[in-house]
C-alpha cells in the first residue's frame, strides 16, 4: 500500500470505532457498541453459525464491511428515511472509500451483501439482525433494558429471506435460545 492509502486505511479504521449506533441511543443505552464493535461480533456470529458449505472467508468479508459507508454517511435505522435514498446515500459514500482506499473489491463485497443474492450474502444480512439480539440480550442482562423482544421480531422477519431452509432452522433455534 502506497503511504496515502494507509493513512486513509488508518482513519477509516479509527472512524468505524467512533460511529455509535443508533438504534441504541434512540433506546437510552448508556455507551452504546460502536459499529466496529457490530462488525466483530458480527464476523464472530460468521465464524460460529455459517454452514460449512458457504465460502466463509467470503461472509467474513461480508460482515466487515457492510456497514463501512456510516463513517461518512452515519447509522441510519429502519425507517428513518426511504431505502431507495439510503442506498443511494451509502453507495455513494462507499465509492467515496473505495476511491481513498484503491481497493475496487471493497464495492463489489458491499455491492453483494446489498443485493443479497448469494447464499454467503443472504446469511450475513440474516446475521446482521440476530446480532442485534445478542446485543439486546446483553443490554437487557446488564442494563435491565427490555428490548429483546422488539429485536426478535426483526430478526425473524429477515430469517424467512433465507433459501436455505435448513439453515433457516437452525437460526430460527438459535433465535428461540435468545427469547
Amino acid at each position: 500500500m502506497k503511504k496515502e492509502q494507509v493513512l486513509n486505511l488508518a482513519d477509516v479504521l479509527g472512524r468505524m470505532k467512533r460511529v455509535k449506533r443508533t438504534g441504541w441511543m434512540k433506546r437510552m443505552v448508556m455507551n452504546p457498541e460502536s459499529d466496529a464493535e457490530h462488525s466483530y461480533s458480527l464476523a464472530m456470529l460468521v465464524m460460529l453459525l455459517a454452514p460449512a458449505r458457504l465460502d466463509k472467508l467470503k461472509c467474513l468479508q461480508l460482515a466487515l464491511i457492510h456497514d463501512l459507508p456510516e463513517i461518512i454517511c452515519g447509522d441510519i435505522v429502519p425507517g428513518e428515511m426511504n431505502i431507495k435514498e439510503k442506498s443511494e446515500l451509502e453507495q455513494s459514500a462507499m465509492k467515496t472509500i473505495v476511491k481513498s482506499l484503491e481497493v475496487p473489491q471493497l464495492q463489489e463485497l458491499f455491492d453483494e451483501y446489498e443485493q443479497h443474492q448469494t447464499p454467503e450474502a443472504q446469511l450475513v444480512w440474516v446475521l446482521d439482525r440476530l446480532d442485534n439480539v445478542f446485543t439486546a440480550r446483553f443490554y437487557q442482562n446488564t442494563m435491565h433494558i427490555g428490548l429483546v423482544r422488539e429485536f426478535c421480531e426483526s430478526a425473524l422477519e429477515r430469517l424467512y429471506y433465507l433459501n436455505d431452509t435448513e439453515l433457516r432452522d437452525e437460526l430460527d433455534k438459535v433465535l428461540s435460545a435468545l427469547k
